[in-house]
């Protein structure tokens, strides 16, 4: 029977405690007093368990209200060039956009009675649209400021407006010509603190804004792949080539992915394919070189290579291929080479043997020159090498190095 009283009593108290709460705070509102303490209380209202349905509304309106107030004395000391807090300022505008927009969603949900009375659309647009300048404002100051966070949460609110009911006759998709922009920031900003969920939700709109799309589509991409949505991020980076193709970053990440998958014929395919949109491009004979070589094709790894090299003379990944599979061709034919001294093909291959040693060594120093400090790269094939050409001195100086690492 205590147990059923107490129950009763709270039953009896919560709704009381609700209505002193929602009391106070149209008392601090008509005063103007202790406003932020006020918002804090409605808030804890608003979420906590047990509160009635239309009371939490209520107290997330009254918040915005309260806000909304803040808003004004911060504006009214800049109209007066007294001491104002910028960011004060504009953390209000975002504080009035986040709890208008919970309250009109909470109010389109069932109540405890299954009944759903949604707010006024044209009463949260009243209330918001007068602010939309500044909360876009607000996402550029701390854009600038590279407080990227707090920046994407005024662009990301700014530009989902447009999901509004409030905003559905403003068709804002369509009028609003900085929303591309705003989606453009809100990108960067995402791309630059990880937020991957930020930079997709508005990279579409993003490009919409003509700057710098090709880095929209590669950021896209990136965060799908950091996501794990491997179809998506692929599809992506299609696209992008499709849509960009003089940005190496969309080929040379499908590229990546199909190596990493030891897709080795679909990777020549795909090199293959690119040739035929552009045969100058040297990423795409480095490819067709590459994909050659783990197919274990070295003559013709070497001639896409040397394709390669024609038109970009200093690029040494082209330069380790073709010493990698011109030593492979050497290793190759030293293992059914004749030894017997005394029969006349052996001398013939030595000699052919020496030229594929050879052929490996100017590729191979070619990439020690472009790439000094990438010992690991070198140091062992130019071990072979050295060692196969009897280079006494050069032998020895990889030795050093090899035994280095």
């Amino acid at each position: 029977m205590k147990r059923i009283a107490l129950v009763m009593l709270m039953a009896l108290t919560l709704p009381a405690f609700a209505a002193s709460v929602l009391r106070q705070a149209r008392e601090a509102l008509k005063k103007n007093q202790n406003l932020e303490q006020t918002a804090k209380t409605l808030l804890a209202e608003a979420a906590r368990d047990g509160a009635k349905h239309a009371d939490r509304v209520e107290c997330l309106r009254l918040a915005a209200e309260c806000s909304r107030k803040l808003h004004a004395e911060e504006n009214k000391k800049m109209y007066l060039n007294q001491k104002a807090d910028t960011a004060r300022f504009y953390s209000h505008i975002l504080d009035i956009y986040v709890r208008e927009r919970q309250a009109d969603s909470l109010s389109r949900t069932p109540d405890e009675k299954g009944r759903v009375r949604p707010l006024s659309p044209r009463r949260v647009r009243d209330v918001l649209f007068p602010y939309r300048k500044n909360l876009l404002g607000g996402g550029k100051y701390f854009y600038l400021k590279g407080q990227y966070a707090d920046a994407y949460r005024y662009l990301d609110t700014y530009v989902k407006c447009a999901d509004m009911e409030a905003f559905a006759a403003d068709s804002l998709l369509r009028t609003d010509t900085l929303m591309p922009v705003a989606a453009y920031l809100a990108v960067d900003a995402a791309r630059l603190t990880a937020n991957h969920d930020g930079v997709i939700a508005h990279a579409r709109l993003a490009q919409r804004a003509g700057l710098k799309s090709h880095l929209i589509q590669e950021y896209l991409s990136a965060a799908l792949a950091a996501k794990g949505d491997s179809l998506d991020a692929d599809a992506a980076l299609r696209e992008g080539l499709r849509r960009f193709a003089s940005h190496p970053y969309f080929f040379s990440h499908l590229l990546d992915a199909l190596a990493d998958q030891m897709r080795w014929d679909d990777g020549l395919a795909f090199a293959d394919s690119m040739l035929t949109v552009d045969g100058s491009n040297y990423l795409y004979w480095y490819a067709r070189s590459l994909m050659l070589l783990k197919l274990e094709r070295n003559r013709e790894a070497i001639d896409a290579a040397d394709s390669c090299l024609t038109r970009s003379a200093d690029f040494v990944d082209a330069h380790y291929v073709k010493g990698i599979a011109s030593l492979n061709l050497a290793v190759i034919y030293t293992e059914t080479a004749c030894t017997d001294l005394t029969d006349p093909r052996c001398k013939r291959d030595r000699e052919v043997i020496r030229s594929l040693y050879t052929l490996a060594k100017l590729p191979m120093e070619r990439v020690r020159e472009l790439s000094p400090q990438d010992t690991a790269r070198w140091a062992a094939p130019l071990y072979r090498i050295y060692l196969n050409l009897n280079m006494g001195p050069e032998f020895d100086e990889m030795d050093r190095i090899v035994n280095q690492h």
